[in-house]
């Protein structure tokens, strides 16, 4: 088995831009498990506070980005 870390730090060029990848792939595994009454409260409130938290001054947005990679054979 080996695992490493990789840092995949990147820019967006605009808030759509990383909200698309909130949406698709960030949030694709937590909303199936929410009430759907719940999913798109929760959904504005990440994008709310990613946006606050990311938002450069010149209208890009820039997120930290760490993986964990594995890789292992049977």
């Amino acid at each position: 088995m080996r695992v490493w870390s990789e840092n995949a730090d990147r820019f967006f060029p605009d808030e759509k831009a990383m909200i698309r990848w909130i949406d698709q792939p960030s949030l694709v595994p937590f909303l199936p498990r929410l009430p759907a009454a719940e999913r798109e409260s929760f959904r504005s409130f990440v994008v709310a506070r990613m946006v606050e938290e990311t938002r450069q001054p010149d209208g890009r947005c820039f997120e930290n980005f760490r993986r964990i990679n594995l890789a292992a054979r049977k």
